[in-house]
């Protein structure tokens, strides 16, 4: 995004003219140093993980626009909590797009994780996620993964479902998953949906 690269640029310029020239690095080499601190500090220098609930289930929130891969990265997601010793459970909670249901219960038979989904025509997203949370905890499981819809662009009724959701169910993660070909459109997307949902 311009903006940001402006930003970039203007405090790498800033902490370029503050630096001393150190005698033993040679200006290029303290210039590329500059640039990696600024890169680390842009991207987050914190190591970013899952956190999880201390006792009990902990729950995951997949958002962001039709397309973006939020079914796929859940699939992903659920075989690495897997090996890192966790029993996760997938939510189908996208009753609009044509066969989304069907291809998250592909995903979980190809890993061999649980899928819960309710067919019937007319469903609701929040009490079919309100219902998985309850299942999971009859089925052992200590992580719920919820694959929510997504619109071509973010609208009213998308944002209030989503909300609707997060109060019904209290995730302990919300994770915007964005599709790395949208460009700048990236930060808009972010920023919308932080401001609407606040994403971890």
């Amino acid at each position: 995004n311009y903006k940001i690269v402006k930003e970039f640029l203007e405090e790498i310029r800033e902490k370029a003219r503050g630096e001393e020239v150190l005698s033993a690095v040679e200006p290029g080499q303290q210039l590329v140093k500059i640039v990696h601190d600024q890169i680390v500090d842009l991207l987050g220098s914190n190591d970013s993980t899952i956190t999880y609930k201390e006792d009990g289930m902990t729950i995951i929130m997949l958002v962001g626009l039709q397309g973006a891969g939020k079914t796929t990265t859940a699939g992903k997601l659920a075989v690495y909590l897997r090996k890192q010793g966790k029993h996760p459970m997938l939510v189908a909670a996208d009753v609009y797009r044509p066969a989304a249901i069907t291809q998250l219960q592909v995903v979980g038979k190809q890993i061999d994780i649980p899928v819960f989904a309710d067919e019937t025509p007319g469903a609701n997203p929040v009490d079919i996620a309100r219902r998985a949370v309850e299942q999971s905890t009859h089925m052992l499981k200590d992580v719920v993964i919820i694959d929510t819809a997504g619109r071509l662009a973010i609208d009213e009724v998308l944002m209030d479902e989503l909300s609707n959701i997060k109060s019904a169910v209290r995730p302990h993660e919300i994770l915007l998953v964005v599709d790395s070909m949208i460009g700048q459109d990236a930060v808009t997307t972010a920023q919308t949906f932080n401001e609407k949902l606040g994403v971890d």
